[in-house]
């Protein structure tokens, strides 16, 4: 088990939004120990999802003969991984979502003029979702209600917004807008209804990079914490029962960590990985303590808990 460094934040501003825990028994507290799942077959992973009981893994990478693709894999290590979908549509898959009933993963595609929202079967094939006024989408997460999509991305004339879809497609409805945002990528959607937002460019109180909390009727965007070394995309997720941000950064010294924020209390823990260069994407399992980690430099899926 790795060792945790704890760092408690001066102000925190995580409790000004709630504290989201639950009454479901599901984990909150931050994982302590991260495991290689799988290597090899694929290249350049971006982002992984875990199926709503944490048993499979689904990332999106570039296959061996530089196709963009979305595989599966157990989350037990030494599995080997399986394509359900490559090339057209996917062109340049950066975010993940898997729906609330286990049977699609939901992809932020970047690639072309505009990118698209995409949707891939867990059984194999992949089909576009409509999203009206939605450009560039980097990230993408469930709605509450699991009747719709949200993602980060930008309006038509280049501003950075966070936008909510229907699941099965139609006009995106803006829900926040401009400033403080400048890059957003990663998201993480509560049970409450907030969005929890990672945006690389963003100047928060201690430096770039931010994690912002915008609650579900978009009236602000709220920094958590800053001076985040994220990697691409700037993955988020809060543990299964709530409570807990979780972020794959980097430390000072450019070396590879898990960091976790008590929502309530602002308090940070972090918990080193020594064996990943480039932690990238990151997604719980909706009803088990299971992170789906990515390791984009190395070419390597990680299962913390």
């Amino acid at each position: 088990m790795a060792k945790r460094l704890l760092v408690v934040l001066v102000s925190t501003p995580g409790a000004l939004i709630g504290c989201h825990s639950s009454d479901d028994g599901l984990p909150t507290d931050p994982p302590t120990s991260v495991t290689k799942v799988s290597s090899g077959g694929f290249q350049s992973p971006t982002d992984a999802v875990a199926s709503p009981d944490g048993r499979t893994f689904y990332f999106a990478a570039w296959d061996m003969a530089q196709q963009p693709a979305v595989f599966q894999v157990s989350s037990k290590p030494g599995g080997a991984p399986t394509a359900l979908a490559t090339g057209d549509p996917l062109e340049a898959p950066l975010g993940l979502v898997m729906s609330c009933d286990g049977k699609t993963i939901f992809v932020a595609d970047m690639g072309g003029e505009a990118g698209a929202i995409l949707a891939v079967a867990t059984s194999g094939g992949a089909s576009p979702v409509a999203a009206g006024g939605l450009t560039r989408p980097g990230g993408i997460a469930m709605g509450p209600d699991c009747k719709s999509l949200f993602a980060t991305g930008r309006l038509d004339d280049g501003t950075p917004a966070l936008f909510q879809v229907p699941i099965g497609g139609g006009d995106a409805r803006v829900v926040y807008r401009g400033a403080p945002l400048v890059a957003p990528t990663g998201l993480h959607v509560d049970s409450q209804g907030v969005a929890w937002v990672m945006d690389h460019h963003a100047l928060g109180a201690s430096g770039e990079g931010v994690l912002f909390a915008i609650p579900a009727d978009g009236s602000k965007a709220t920094e958590v914490v800053s001076n985040l070394r994220m990697g691409t995309p700037g993955g988020v997720s809060l543990t299964a029962g709530g409570g807990t941000a979780v972020m794959p950064t980097r430390d000072a010294d450019g070396n590879a960590q898990l960091t976790s924020v008590d929502i309530a209390t602002g308090q940070v823990t972090q918990l080193p990985t020594p064996d990943m260069a480039d932690p990238a994407g990151l997604r719980t399992a909706r009803r088990a303590g299971v992170f789906a980690v990515v390791d984009a430099e190395a070419g390597t899926i990680y299962r913390a808990e």
